[in-house]
């Protein structure tokens, strides 16, 4: 494979793993010298070497190609191939003979067996295969010991249109589960399996014992008629064994998402069968986006095993919205959860809540402010309050910012109000905080008109410094106060000319000899304060921006710009949406998920948060980055430039007095 940020050529090894393989880092393949190569296929030639194309580009991404017609294609092959040779390996394939063909399919070589089908292909599409080629690529397939010989004459038979319904209904049972999950796609390539076939398929679903062939039936549900989904996948939601499988859950519930919102009724009785929570919850879910919520309560109320994860999915549905009507049965069921002593009593709370229930609010207030209730729970109850704006809890977020495990908690929910009381305890304690909950108190106030002038104030009196305030924010703030933003501030959306003399320092730091002397462990420390909450690299870090241990992190030229005019180019998945909410609230964030009910945006180093569609008044795109312009501020030349030096490892480094590589 091909990292074209750092203009390499890489290999992954494949695991086997449940259904399918899990992949994880090898060698190095191949590094380049040159900073245009922009590798982006790979493939494997009949000799044996490796034939990589070059995009060969100085224009990596973010922005059109500068130049389109600088291609060129690498053979990378060692002096000394140890890829086995035999007569005819550089003959001309279409030259051979049919039953030439067919014995490729034997060749440990994939290019020679792959490119023989090709042929065939072609020959039976001119009518040009005969009875005997047939039965050669037949004697392969049933008689065959190497299974990945099985599978090439398979292929074979079906591109010359040698297969019909019987051999692949005979298939179904082989003693191989590829050959059986490949007899399932091929009975399905047209979309239109037989009644016989989907049978198979049931009984498939039911017993067999592979989670390959369960893969295959889960992928093949959309290649099939909606009445025809519900039988496979009843079976296939039966199996305990596939609820941790990193494909099957996922597969199952693309195959009946569709027809789950059509009938509700099927819908429950598949999710009272399943022994696959995420699919359970996933139906709970799509029903409450649907309103189909009277049917849902009511299996909830009878379906003690399911119970919880069915909850889970109501509230996932719920996510976003207040003051829902309540179905006419939820009373009795939440009566009948609210007494339980298992986990269902307070997810049926927080649910409870968004129906607008009084009683709910006073119990999660209750669990609030109790010390000896579970931190998680605590939160949850913070959360929820927050969102529905309960006045009550006002008294509780202001002792709550003395509380260390929720203080950060108690900064964000206090956005959810305009208070004057609340904004000037954030700024007041605003200097005996560190960066993390300084950076959450500037978003809160951000976030609302009251806010937003209270903190332009402080910022023009020196109490929050400029270089506290990300240039995101910075734009909010010109949203929410208007003009007498910027009179204080200056223009939000210009590389000033401090900038340009910030980029000609900072490139005047980084030469080459510093670099090469710079403590990269130091330098991590640095990464770990200004850039991990954001930012993976070598597995550390947050996953709000792009994972920077694929990028092109060793052209120089490429980490100045980011990072200090990170917004030159901002690529559409991490571009900002500013939202307004209809109760006077901003929001900004990259959006994570998105459909016709709900935004969820994630907010800095937020979970992300869900957006009801009817409460947004306004909904911006901006061009401006996430990342804060800034980032440098504060830190001495020497820790930039360590900074810089651990940026362009190629290597995990953590402790200081390493220069590393």
């Amino acid at each position: 494979m091909n990292n074209i940020h750092a203009h390499s050529v890489l290999t992954d090894i494949l695991e086997p793993k449940g259904s399918g393989f899990v992949g994880r880092h090898g060698d190095d393949f191949m590094l380049a010298n040159n900073a245009q190569f922009v590798g982006f296929s790979t493939q494997v030639g009949p000799e044996g070497a490796v034939y990589v194309l070059d995009w060969h580009d100085s224009e990596i991404c973010g922005g059109p190609p500068r130049t389109t017609s600088s291609g060129r294609v690498y053979r990378i092959l060692p002096t000394e191939s140890q890829a086995n040779d035999w007569d005819g390996r550089y003959r001309d394939l279409g030259t051979m003979s049919n039953g030439d063909l067919v014995e490729l399919q034997r060749s440990p070589s994939a290019w020679h067996a792959r490119r023989a089908r090709v042929i065939l292909q072609a020959r039976a599409a001119d009518d040009n295969i005969d009875p005997a080629t047939t039965a050669a690529l037949e004697k392969i397939f049933l008689d065959d010991t190497n299974v990945d010989h099985r599978l090439r004459a398979l292929w074979a038979l079906h591109v010359t249109s040698a297969l019909d319904e019987s051999d692949l209904l005979v298939a179904l049972a082989d003693r191989e589960d590829i050959i059986r999950a490949w007899a399932i796609q091929l009975l399905c390539e047209d979309r239109s399996p037989s009644n016989t076939a989907l049978e198979r398929f049931v009984a498939l679903a039911s017993n067999d014992p592979s989670p390959v062939v369960r893969l295959y039936l889960a992928s093949a549900l959309q290649r099939m008629g909606p009445e025809s989904r519900w039988p496979i996948a009843n079976h296939l939601v039966a199996h305990e064994e596939d609820a941790d499988d990193h494909n099957i859950p996922n597969l199952i519930w693309f195959g009946i998402e569709s027809v789950v919102a059509e009938n509700a009724v099927r819908a429950l009785e598949l999710a009272n069968r399943s022994r696959i929570p995420m699919v359970t919850r996933h139906i709970a879910r799509r029903l409450t986006a649907e309103g189909t919520l009277t049917e849902l309560v009511e299996e909830i109320g009878r379906n003690a095993e399911a119970r919880n994860v069915l909850l889970l999915g109501m509230r996932d549905g719920l996510d976003g919205q207040y003051d829902v009507k309540a179905p006419a049965n939820w009373a009795t069921v939440y009566d009948q959860l609210h007494d339980s002593d298992d986990a269902s009593a307070p997810i049926a709370l927080e649910i409870s809540l968004k129906f607008g229930d009084e009683i709910a609010a006073r119990a999660l207030l209750e669990t609030l402010k109790s010390q000896e209730a579970d931190i998680a729970d605590r939160r949850r109850a913070l959360r929820g309050l927050a969102d529905r704006q309960t006045e009550a809890i006002k008294p509780s977020l202001l002792t709550l910012l003395d509380d260390d495990r929720l203080r950060r908690d108690a900064i964000r929910a206090m956005a959810a109000f305009d208070d004057d009381e609340l904004g000037k305890a954030l700024l007041d304690r605003y200097s005996d905080w560190g960066a993390e909950d300084r950076l959450e108190v500037v978003h809160a106030m951000a976030s609302r008109p009251g806010y937003g002038a209270r903190l332009t104030q402080a910022i023009q009196d020196g109490d929050v410094p400029r270089s506290d305030v990300p240039s995101y924010v910075a734009r909010i703030l010109f949203r929410v106060v208007g003009n007498r933003f910027l009179e204080i501030w200056g223009p939000v959306e210009t590389l000033t000319p401090e900038k340009q003399v910030a980029l000609a320092k900072t490139r005047a730091l980084l030469t080459g000899d510093a670099l090469d002397k710079a403590d990269r462990g130091r330098g991590h420390e640095v990464f770990k304060q200004r850039c991990a909450a954001c930012h993976q690299m070598h597995g550390e870090g947050g996953k709000i921006g792009p994972d920077l241990t694929g990028a092109n992190r060793t052209d120089l030229e490429y980490l100045l710009s980011n990072i200090l005019t990170p917004s030159a180019i901002v690529q559409d998945d991490y571009k900002m949406r500013m939202v307004h909410t209809k109760d006077g609230r901003f929001f900004s964030g990259v959006v994570v998920a998105e459909d016709d009910r709900q935004l969820r945006l994630r907010i800095a180093n937020e979970e992300p948060v869900a957006i009801a569609r009817s409460q947004i008044a306004d909904l911006e795109v901006s061009q401006l980055s996430m990342m804060p312009e800034g980032l440098l501020n504060g830190l001495t030349d020497q820790q930039v430039v360590d900074l810089f030096a651990y940026l362009r490892s190629l290597e995990p480094v953590t402790a200081p007095g390493t220069t590393g590589r």
